[in-house]
């Protein structure tokens, strides 16, 4: 009896492949990989050649502010402007546009390419839980064509000071999020801070995703102190620093150092070289992008992402995750045929471990069918040339075609 399938694609290029191969995908996964497949098919694509990767897995955005505040006038941003600017877009929406604006980021996410994002969510004194609701609800009505997954994220509140913060993240955690965020640098503690974190992090066996070190300051060491603390409590291969832009501006030794200790703990660092070249630091520059050659050099899982879609942050962000991928090999002056591929691996494999959002994501027998053929032919060509996004499959059906939502 000949196999039967609901969609191959013929003639995909893969990124670490040598010859195009077709792949078959049954239901929701993916069924064969061959170079070449017989059988009764309900729908054919014919990649010609075409680069074929797994869909992009965004590591760091923040849907429940996308499109807040992002026409407000400034020539340039500090944090605490884009902040003023967020906490106003935040007070002039309610919880339907709060989800209106969301879904309207996770659609030009998922026509980019991207078809699994992990959110930061902000849970604070402000609006309490009212966003983690709508990003919950969200979810659910996304389930057909974008994986979401969900940081609670007590985004300005110093978690030392303020037992309500507290009890706010931990009820965040009750109702659905599945990663413990933060923001450590903002209290004036940091080290019980994390100590806070671990403690929800451990009663609710979750992984946790820290805002770290988002400065030009080298004083600014929180990475070192959240990797010791990954290693004291165990939490090895299960947390992930973002941002890390001080990193950058470390004394050799010291970069080494924590570079070492972040290895140790298995931590994934995830690089935003959007919002890291839009927002201002305190000295007047915009914030660095942190080490990623180097700590790709030492084995560390590294990851890319958008950050923000035009809001108060970056009034500029698109969640186009290829062009993410040519900002941060401009900023860190990459390239060569080993280079792009790693930057590519940095918007799909590396991110997909990172927040573990897929367990069976991959180009393989058995691995989720999410994909994405874009109109290249190499991943440098990818890059260089932000090619269209010819398909995107999620679960097995085409979602996108020529950059165009089909559903």
């Amino acid at each position: 009896m000949s196999e039967k399938f609901d969609l191959v694609i013929r003639r995909a290029k893969l990124i670490d492949e040598a010859e195009p191969v077709d792949i078959a995908i049954r239901d929701n996964e993916i069924a064969m990989i061959e170079q070449s497949i017989e059988g009764a098919v309900v729908r054919e694509l014919d990649a010609e050649g075409r680069l074929t990767l797994p869909g992009f897995v965004d590591a760091h955005m923040h849907l429940d502010h996308a499109f807040l505040g992002g026409d407000a006038k400034y020539s340039s941003r500090t944090i605490p402007e884009s902040e003023r600017v967020i906490r106003s877009g935040r007070q002039a929406v309610d919880f339907e546009g709060l989800k209106e604006s969301a879904r309207r980021a996770a659609k030009v996410a998922l026509r980019n390419g991207t078809t699994a994002v992990r959110s930061h969510v902000n849970v604070d004194k402000l609006f309490g839980l009212r966003e983690l609701k709508a990003m919950l609800e969200l979810k659910k009505e996304c389930t057909d064509w974008l994986d979401i997954q969900l940081v609670a994220f007590p985004s300005g509140d110093p978690l030392t000071e303020l037992e309500e913060s507290r009890a706010l993240l931990r009820r965040a955690m009750e109702l659905g999020a599945e990663v413990v965020g933060g923001q450590p640098n903002i209290d004036p503690d940091r080290e019980k801070y994390l100590d806070i974190i671990f403690d929800v992090a451990r009663d609710f066996d979750a992984k946790i995703d820290l805002h770290i070190d988002v400065s030009n300051n080298p004083k600014d060491q929180t990475l070192e102190i959240y990797a010791d603390k990954a290693l004291e409590y165990g939490w090895e291969g299960r947390v992930a620093a973002s941002h890390c832009c001080a990193l950058s501006v470390y004394p050799e030794d010291a970069a080494k150092r924590v570079i070492s200790k972040v290895k140790k703990a298995e931590m994934s660092i995830i690089a935003n070289p959007f919002t890291n070249l839009y927002l201002i630091g305190e000295d007047g520059k915009p914030n660095g992008l942190t080490r990623v050659k180097e700590l790709l050099d030492a084995g560390v899982n590294v990851a890319c992402a958008t950050d923000n879609i035009n809001d108060g942050y970056n009034a500029l962000g698109n969640g186009d995750m290829l062009l993410a991928a040519l900002f941060l090999a401009y900023q860190k002056h990459l390239g060569g045929k080993e280079a792009f591929a790693n930057i590519i691996k940095m918007g799909t494999i590396n991110p997909a471990k990172a927040t573990g959002i897929i367990p069976n994501y991959g180009i393989k027998e058995g691995g989720r069918a999410d994909l994405l053929v874009l109109d290249a032919e190499t991943p440098e060509e990818a890059i260089v040339f932000q090619a269209r996004r010819l398909y995107v499959i999620k679960n097995g059906k085409v979602v996108v075609k020529d950059g165009r939502l089909t559903f």
